[in-house]
């Protein structure tokens, strides 16, 4: 009935059925992010149901139809480790996932993708978008941005389909499944990261 993944003293349970209407929530995964607050506010302005966990809590990933995993702020093995395991079973289990800023690098990473080091990236930003994508539906975009990480390489499977003068994959996205990541913080974005997320609670 269960299938269960064990890391260190954490265990993750999920089921192997269909979710039900019942399971109508987003998980929200903090990850140490200085930002997690403005993620669920934006999620309480859009009046979207929700639930924040730690990364180490014990969660049941089949109570949830979709998953947010913030950014961070100290880069820890168990954090890249257990991320990674949400990010596979989420993949397996076709649960669309938006990774913030760390959220979008270790999903670039769990796949195969790459990183390298920048100096610190602070402020505000245009991106442009640059392929469809069901995210936003706009041909630029201001966005807040902080972050010394970056993805260099994407991974088999996966496009950019925005970037800007700092960074070359800004919004990245599986070819077939719901897997987004962003390298800037939608969430202190204003309108346009308003618009993305409700439009990726809306998938």
């Amino acid at each position: 009935m269960f299938r269960i993944c064990c890391h260190a003293k954490y265990d993750y349970y999920y089921r192997s059925w269909k979710l039900t209407s019942q399971n109508l929530a987003v998980l929200v995964i903090d990850n140490g992010s200085p930002y997690v607050k403005d993620i669920t506010s934006c999620l309480d302005s859009l009046g979207q149901v929700y639930d924040l966990k730690r990364y180490d809590e014990e969660f049941f990933l089949s109570n949830y139809q979709k998953v947010i995993l913030s950014g961070r702020r100290k880069n820890k093995k168990e954090i890249n480790s257990i991320n990674s395991k949400i990010i596979k079973t989420c993949y397996t289990n076709e649960t669309p996932i938006l990774g913030i800023c760390y959220g979008a690098e270790i999903i670039a990473l769990t796949f195969g993708g790459t990183l390298h080091r920048t100096d610190l990236i602070q402020g505000f930003n245009r991106i442009n978008i640059e392929k469809p994508t069901k995210l936003l539906e706009k041909t630029h975009c201001d966005v807040y941005e902080s972050h010394s990480y970056a993805i260099s390489h994407l991974p088999d499977n996966f496009m950019c389909v925005a970037s800007s003068s700092t960074s070359k994959h800004e919004i990245i996205c599986h070819n077939s499944k719901r897997i987004f990541g962003t390298q800037f913080h939608p969430e202190k974005s204003g309108a346009c990261g308003t618009e993305l997320i409700r439009n990726f609670i809306s998938l």
